[in-house]
């Protein structure tokens, strides 16, 4: 009988322990849990937050997109315009000395001012190499926003003459050789001659100018030189002239009665 007392207080103090065990070890699950739930909740929180902002950025690129024609109408109304001179007092003398220019010695043709350089230059390529495809359109891409003061054209709307006025402003600018280097490089390598004006340049200077580059002096032709033909020492009788005729016209002309 006291063994199986024993035995029984022996089985409710394992039971005990082991009951006592199972409990903590479901209290750290407990928690455990509860942890990994917090970060869950801490992780989606951040999630919507940034689908949130994301949203928000991809509101504001559509609302400030220049490319949709919606914005840009929304972006005129928006503010106030005005209209202004597209050449400064200065530089219209230049074009008005290039039309009388034209007027005079070419009335075909015609002068545009601030021309983008992409209208009139092109980087013809292969479409199917694409290595070629990107480097030209890296070079369109170089002088393409670029434009020249004037350009003339002729009558088949070729371009003939790039003018840039370096007004009394053209040194404002930090990069202005630099963007004028480029200008010029593209033009030469598209065989368009460029003449550059300085500032207060007359308007004769310019037809002047102009005529030069446009009008070039063709050069004299050699003159082919001969030697001089030796006079006939002796002239025999025309055939078929009497001899009475004959003998009329020798005498007269050798001073003769």
């Amino acid at each position: 009988m006291e063994l199986l007392i024993l035995l029984l207080i022996g089985y409710g103090a394992g039971y005990c322990h082991r009951n006592r065990s199972a409990k903590l070890q479901i209290d750290a699950r407990v928690r455990e849990i509860s942890e990994l739930l917090h970060q869950l909740n801490v992780l989606e929180y951040a999630e919507a937050q940034r689908l949130h902002r994301e949203e928000g950025r991809k509101q504001f690129a559509e609302e400030n997109d220049v490319r949709d024609p919606e914005n840009q109408k929304r972006f005129i109304e928006n503010v106030t315009l005005r209209a202004v001179r597209p050449v400064n007092k200065e530089a219209v003398g230049i074009m008005y000395a290039i039309e009388d220019w034209i007027y005079e010695y070419k009335r075909g043709w015609r002068v545009g001012f601030e021309v983008s350089m992409g209208a009139f230059i092109k980087t013809p390529y292969d479409p199917e190499n694409e290595a070629q495809r990107k480097s030209h359109d890296k070079a369109f891409s170089s002088y393409n926003s670029k434009r020249v003061d004037f350009l003339l054209i002729d009558r088949k709307g070729q371009p003939k003459l790039a003018v840039e006025y370096n007004g009394t402003g053209h040194d404002l600018s930090d990069d202005a050789d630099d963007r004028m280097e480029v200008k010029r490089l593209a033009l030469e390598r598209a065989g368009i001659p460029c003449i550059e004006i300085e500032a207060h340049t007359s308007g004769e200077e310019v037809m002047r100018m102009l005529t030069k580059i446009l009008l070039p002096r063709p050069k004299a032709p050699k003159t082919k030189t001969t030697a001089p033909q030796p006079l006939p020492t002796q002239v025999s009788d025309p055939p078929g002239l009497p001899e009475s005729l004959a003998s009329f016209i020798y005498r007269d002309r050798d001073g003769g009665g």
